[in-house]
């Protein structure tokens, strides 16, 4: 015998605001800079931003890399700085990496391209 815990409304107001809870905690937005002209983007790739209490995280999952600031702003640029020093250290270490920095500089070389 099935018994129902929520009725058909409180289920879907439940859903909504599940919903909008992580919307207003999670974005997914598109990068199409990475705020330096010697940097450029062949592509967009898609970053979290993430509020925190009164801290704002934005991060590539796809390389593990993040930074957090005060604003959307500021964490973004962070990010983009931090993209560019991932990249150049794998860059110049690419003889002696293993497996998983491998495949970030992989992914990197995909979707950089240097002036």
């Amino acid at each position: 015998m099935e018994t129902k815990l929520l009725t058909e409304k409180q289920y879907k107001t439940l859903s909504k605001n599940l919903i909008n809870a992580v919307e207003k905690r999670y974005k997914v937005v598109a990068l199409n800079s990475l705020q330096n002209a010697n940097y450029v983007l062949k592509r967009s790739i898609y970053i979290t931003i993430e509020v925190e209490k009164d801290v704002v995280i934005a991060s590539l999952d796809d390389i593990e890399a993040f930074s957090y600031a005060d604003t959307a702003y500021e964490a973004i640029s962070g990010l983009c700085e931090e993209i560019i020093s991932v990249y150049e250290d794998l860059k110049n270490d690419r003889t002696n990496l293993s497996v998983l920095p491998g495949k970030w500089l992989a992914f990197l070389d995909e979707i950089i391209e240097i002036k």
